[in-house]
């Protein structure tokens, strides 16, 4: 009925609703006649009534084969219209109120039943073939695009086999609360740092004095440098990182940053850290040094119980409530390789720890920036890491508002396009960035 009332010359809602109030209206017994003889023709009724025998006039066409016919190549709209005036007239006879049902009413009724049958019947092949033909077309299209999407997929897959991504080469292990970074697409790009002599060391001691006089002594336009970005850093120095190791070569044959005081050396990166956890709490580091060595190390690597013991460093502890302690640990590349590709869980006297890589990135509670930890914060005012207000994140009444919207302080402080969030939530941009800069930094052999 969705094709009927969708059709260019379909009955408005009035014209139906007059249909129907004149369908309900009873009759009188000369309108009920004068219907019964309009739709009931002398051949199909015998003239024999009194005897209740009904005959049919084998010269002429049956009802359903006279309705065929004529209907066959008729639209879904006119079948029904058709049928709707077979049904007025029914509902002429069957309201005569004033006369007896017969026979002959009886025949009548019958014969425009059977129309109406043939034309519904009708209708439901059209529909059929219509539904068909549409499954077809969605079955075809379907296949198409699957056919599609095999390529696509074959066409990917041959593109990650030919190139893995920095994740997958150095093997990351992540909690499952990280959050996810863009490192799929990006790799650590060379660099180079800065740092003044001993000479200069006394003029030159701030990192912001080495920038000015590195941008002095380094021409990009005229020397053809592309680089990317510079990083102020411990001990007066500058990080410069540059496209391609041939920069850094040309970096180091200018003379003009010799003559400003200022040397060049490959930063030494940052080694890997794990952090294992589920470790007894009542474990002294030195047992846990010796059992992690001795269970999962020994009999698996070259290396020497002495020399692990030198080259691997507690870096920081946390106890939890429930007696045991996670362990964070600076190791060396190899075995951090080692441990990440062969092992689930880490074997410490009668426990089996899990384990992740270590990326703590510190927050300083007073600024809300990275880095740093309000012990060390040079900042003189505290910044609220609710609103970013000038206060105290416990001091903050903006919070208890209904209408309330967090507000980032290290987004808002450096411009990031998403500032509506809790300072230190995992989807901070500014944490990300962190995040991802840190990874790179770190040597994973």
């Amino acid at each position: 009925m969705s094709e009927v009332n969708n059709a260019p010359n379909a009955p408005t809602d009035e014209s139906a609703e007059m249909f129907i109030r004149s369908n309900l209206t009873q009759r009188s017994p000369n309108a009920a006649k004068r219907a019964y003889s309009e739709m009931v023709s002398p051949s199909h009724i015998s003239p024999v009534s009194s005897k209740r025998v009904q005959r049919l006039d084998s010269q002429n066409n049956s009802p359903v084969s006279d309705v065929s016919e004529t209907a066959r190549n008729a639209t879904q709209y006119e079948l029904v219209s058709e049928a709707a005036s077979y049904l007025s007239k029914i509902n002429e006879i069957v309201n005569d109120l004033g006369s007896r049902i017969n026979v002959s009413i009886k025949s009548a009724i019958m014969d425009s039943t059977q129309r109406v049958t043939t034309i519904v019947s009708l209708l439901a092949i059209k529909s059929s073939s219509a539904e068909t033909a549409l499954a077809i077309a969605e079955r075809n299209l379907l296949a198409a695009k699957l056919n599609t999407d095999k390529h696509c997929s074959q066409n990917i897959a041959a593109n990650n086999n030919t190139k893995k991504t920095y994740a997958e080469t150095i093997g990351l292990k992540l909690p499952k609360a990280a959050p996810s970074t863009s490192l799929e697409t990006r790799t650590p790009l060379p660099c180079v740092v800065a740092y003044p002599t001993t000479e200069r060391s006394a003029e030159l001691n701030s990192a912001s004095a080495t920038k000015q006089a590195l941008m002095k002594a380094i021409k990009p336009t005229d020397d053809g440098f592309q680089i990317v970005g510079m990083k102020k850093t411990a001990n007066s120095g500058v990080v410069l990182r540059v496209t391609s190791d041939n920069q850094i070569k040309k970096l180091q044959s200018v003379e003009g940053i010799k003559s400003a005081g200022l040397r060049l050396e490959k930063p030494k990166g940052r080694r890997p850290r794990i952090l294992v956890k589920d470790v007894p709490g009542t474990l002294e580091d030195s047992a846990f040094m010796t059992a992690l060595y001795r269970q999962n190390i020994k009999d698996e690597l070259p290396i020497s119980e002495d020399n692990f013991l030198k080259s691997t460093k507690i870096v920081r502890r946390r106890m939890l409530s429930n007696g045991r302690k996670w362990i964070g640990l600076e190791i060396e590349p190899e075995i951090r390789k080692h441990l990440i590709g062969t092992k689930d869980k880490i074997f410490i006297d009668w426990a089996t720890c899990r384990f992740v890589d270590d990326l703590e990135i510190v927050r300083c509670l007073k600024c809300q920036l990275y880095g740093h930890v309000a012990k060390f914060c040079t900042e003189k005012n505290s910044c609220c890491g609710n609103c970013a207000g000038a206060h105290d994140t416990r001091d903050c009444k903006n919070v208890n508002n209904k209408d309330f919207k967090p507000v980032c302080a290290a987004c808002k402080r450096f411009k990031k396009p998403n500032s509506n969030h809790l300072s230190g939530s995992p989807d901070c941009p500014s944490y990300k960035a962190r995040l991802e800069q840190l990874i790179l930094n770190t040597v994973y052999g």
